[in-house]
């Protein structure tokens, strides 16, 4: 069994290794040892996702994702949290998150076969209920933004969203170096279309 984290934040402003020293402790708590960390610049509500797809073709039957919270794993609409959750479940990997004490009994070598199954259908009820409350916030905060560049809008104050001067530098350098397209978005995790208005405007 290889415990493999994952590390996500949406922008390449947020420190998506921030949760690292607590993924380490939790290791050494178990005794465990983390084979591999992932991490990614990407918002949780796309479902395409280089790093999360990298590990999981990395894993074998029996592995752990391990996450700090299920919103680092997914702020995902239900069917598309169905649709990465199958893709777990095929690939046999098992989730376990720090904040969520019930999903860290996989780590024992010692359960009942009967807790066992009773413990998996309350860890995967816990993990769906966390995913549903986790894009539930995503929405929320959506929302709530959104209503304040209207307001902004209203008192003629809004002036935009100010495009990343500094990821947009990296992308054309990367470009001027002949990265292909899929590399700078695995290398900088950024969209596509940020990709085509920096070659655009170059």
């Amino acid at each position: 069994m290889f415990i493999r984290a994952y590390l996500r934040a949406s922008t390449t402003e947020q420190d998506a290794e921030r949760a690292k020293s607590d993924l380490y402790n939790f290791a050494k708590q178990h005794d465990i040892r983390i084979a591999s960390f992932y991490t990614e610049h990407l918002s949780g509500a796309k479902l395409e996702r280089a790093e999360l797809g990298r590990l999981i073709e990395d894993s074998h039957r029996g592995d752990v994702l391990l996450i700090e919270k299920v919103d680092r794993l997914s702020r995902l609409p239900y069917e598309q949290w169905k649709e990465l959750k199958q893709k777990l479940v095929t690939a046999g990997i098992h989730i376990v998150v720090l904040d969520q004490p019930m999903t860290h009994s996989v780590l024992s070598h010692h359960s009942d076969s009967n807790v066992s199954m009773i413990s998996k259908v309350l860890t995967e009820f816990m993990i769906d209920l966390a995913a549903a409350m986790a894009r539930d916030d995503y929405e929320t905060r959506r929302k709530r933004q959104a209503q304040g560049i209207e307001k902004a809008k209203a008192l003629g104050k809004y002036q935009g969203r100010k495009p990343n001067r500094q990821l947009r530098e990296n992308i054309a350098m990367l470009l001027d170096e002949g990265k292909t397209w899929s590399q700078i978005q695995c290398l900088l995790g950024c969209s596509r279309s940020t990709i085509a208005t920096v070659k655009k405007i170059n």
